[in-house]
């Protein structure tokens, strides 16, 4: 896979001194604004500078894909109580945030901001802006799309993830005079991007084109098709609901909600009918491709991966994805259970839909005898995202002789999606949906995605076809999408701010838990508005002839398996089977150790656990950054 080649923007004397740790920079090079901007090769690398920095481990490469993407109800980091609160991942993933935690540092996304500044400025005043060539002047200001659509990247996590935070849209001065800057409303950041992104989208080209000698062939460099859906994004942020600065710290959103609902519906319509991208057939083809290095073109389903490069950078496949022991066959183990999900999501799903096993792993790979076959995971708050899987891989020669070589963590270079086209559709349905009601447009949306899912099931017709026409109110149809998110994005860092905005983080959490409990006490839960009943007491799981990999369909997972529970051990290995307890029949300790968990899952949400407030979700500014700021910058919502 063809990876960008990453210049640094230092090289270019692009950073500037500074006594803050966020805008540290230094430079060498003699190069001045005048040599790189009447250039559009230098001009090139300087914009690809910024997607280095979109790559650092403190945004897309780790933190942001992962560490900042839980908890919620299908995602949440492994935790017992004695370690839901720890000033780690883990206290931050669970709510318990702190000024000091180390996990809640900003630079790079700063950096990474300051760099598009100075980028933007030295396009802004390029002579090649208003008297190159027609070819120069395309490629310059495409350049600049880049640049704004990576700064306003930058910015929208920050509004996610701390709410009001400083802004800027220049180079810091060398008299520092806009670096300490007081926290601008979240809603006037959105409202700014939006404009920013309108302004300069017509001006990138689509995917598979390019604009002058800058060539736009795959989903490694940002196009047209993702400007338009992150300005669909920041719309429906900025639409939505959020937590408030102000006294009790409300969760609300603004009365002029459904103008950002219009400008994202705008947007991915238009995305749709260019008609640049499309679902791949196979859900499963989409992880498959990504694990072994292969970026999307023209015509398939990404609109931008984040490029991580191979031994460069990422966690993705290694924090998160299917857990592997070290072993002969495909090298170096990891560590995915950084992100966990639950039976819970697994009994969400139709028990048809395909996405199902591609999501969930509820197998590990090896144990730490070195075997090298399929573990049964019988911990049902421990299972992992399936998207990641060693053994596709393996399918790249240079990673897996890599893996092997390794003795330690090392960068995977597997790419972070960061919008696929089913979002697009998705989001496309719901603000048609909000504005107009269930449609048939709204409908058709949500109908590609499940009959992407649903294709070739036996009953196809009836999860797709029948169920669609059955949402017959505007409240039906929004509850479908909640679900249908969850069951397309699992693993993907979307469910924790859709609920969000949506208001129902606390919610669903809730939800999760009471069903939970239900399970283990061998009562009836409500799943994603649905009955789960009868589960047995006893699983039972058996290897295929290849001696390496669970047979799944063998597996008993929703209902009692009476003539096998009639058998002794003997008898049971005899047969090639393997017995675990499950829900209901866990022993009482064991019970009592997954109804401490849940409880404590994602606990420091609520008022009652935080003394402040519910629905806290936001994050305290880093200490280090509010000893910069000597008292322009404070805390809220009780930090």
């Amino acid at each position: 896979m063809r990876k960008l080649i990453y210049i640094t923007v230092a090289a270019f004397s692009f950073m500037l001194s500074s006594c803050n740790d966020f805008l540290e920079t230094s430079s060498d090079s003699k190069m001045t604004d005048e040599t790189v901007y009447t250039s559009v090769y230098y001009t090139e690398s300087a914009v690809k500078g910024i997607y280095d920095r979109i790559a650092d481990a403190q945004m897309y490469a780790q933190r942001i894909s992962i560490n900042w993407s839980t908890n919620n109800d299908i995602e949440f980091v492994g935790a017992d109580e004695t370690s839901y609160n720890q000033d780690t991942n883990r206290g931050v993933s669970n709510y318990y945030a702190t000024s000091g935690n180390s996990t809640l540092i900003w630079t790079r996304i700063y950096q990474m901001i300051e760099r598009a500044n100075l980028v933007i400025q030295g396009i802004q005043n390029s002579p090649l802006m208003s008297s190159g060539t027609d070819k120069e002047k395309g490629a310059m200001k495409s350049l600049l799309g880049e640049a704004v659509a990576m700064r306003a990247m930058g910015y929208h996590e920050l509004v996610k993830h701390w709410g009001d935070v400083p802004f800027k849209t220049e180079p810091t001065k060398n008299d520092l005079s806009n670096v300490y800057l007081v926290k601008t409303d979240r809603d006037s950041i959105c409202d700014y991007l939006i404009k920013d992104l309108l302004a300069i989208e017509k001006d990138v080209p689509w995917v598979g084109q390019s604009a002058g000698s800058v060539s736009y062939s795959n989903s490694e460099r940002i196009s047209r098709g993702f400007i338009k859906g992150i300005i669909a994004r920041i719309a429906l942020t900025r639409g939505g609901y959020s937590l408030r600065d102000k006294p009790g710290y409300p969760t609300e959103r603004r009365s002029d909600y459904l103008d950002y609902y219009k400008i994202a519906r705008t947007q991915c319509e238009e995305i749709i009918n260019e008609g640049k991208y499309r679902l791949k057939s196979s859900y499963e083809d989409i992880w498959k491709d990504v694990c072994a290095l292969k970026a999307d073109g023209a015509n398939e389903e990404n609109l931008y991966e984040v490029a991580l490069g191979l031994s460069q950078s990422g966690e993705i496949g290694y924090s998160i994805g299917i857990r592997f022991y070290t072993n002969t066959k495909y090298g170096y183990g990891n560590n995915s259970n950084v992100v966990n999900t639950s039976a819970y999501y697994y009994y969400s799903f139709d028990k048809e839909d395909p996405r199902r096993d591609a999501t969930i792993a509820t197998i590990m790979y090896g144990n730490a005898s070195g075997d090298q076959k399929e573990v049964f995971q019988s911990n049902p708050l421990s299972y992992n995202f399936a998207k990641w899987d060693q053994r596709w891989m393996a399918e790249n020669s240079k990673w897996l002789a890599q893996n092997k070589a390794a003795n330690g963590k090392w960068g995977y270079g597997i790419n972070w999606i960061n919008m696929r086209y089913a979002d697009v559709l998705l989001m496309y349905a719901e603000t048609e949906n909000e504005l107009n009601g269930p449609t048939e447009s709204a409908k058709n949306a949500l109908k590609q995605v499940r009959a992407r899912a649903f294709a070739g099931t036996k009953n196809e017709s009836e999860n797709v076809t029948d169920y669609i026409n059955n949402l017959g109110s505007k409240e039906q149809f929004f509850q479908a999408l909640v679900n249908e998110r969850a069951w397309e994005f699992g693993g993907e860092a979307i469910r924790k701010f859709d609920l969000i905005r949506w208001n129902l983080l606390g919610k669903k959490i809730k939800d999760q838990q009471a069903a939970f409990l239900a399970m283990i006490n061998g009562e009836t839960a409500n799943i994603f508005g649905k009955e789960v009943s009868s589960l047995p007491q006893n699983i039972y799981y058996k290897y295929k002839d290849d001696k390496e990999n669970i047979a799944k369909d063998s597996t008993n997972y929703y209902a009692a398996d009476i003539a096998l529970d009639a058998l002794d051990d003997n008898q049971l290995k005899a047969r090639g089977y393997t017995k675990v307890k499950w829900m209901s029949g866990f022993s009482e300790d064991n019970k009592k150790s997954y109804k401490e968990r849940i409880r404590l899952f994602s606990s420091g949400l609520f008022k009652e656990y935080n003394g402040v407030c519910d629905n806290r979700y936001l994050y305290p500014i880093h200490s280090s950054v509010i000893g910069d700021y000597q008292g322009i910058v404070t805390n809220s919502y009780g930090y």
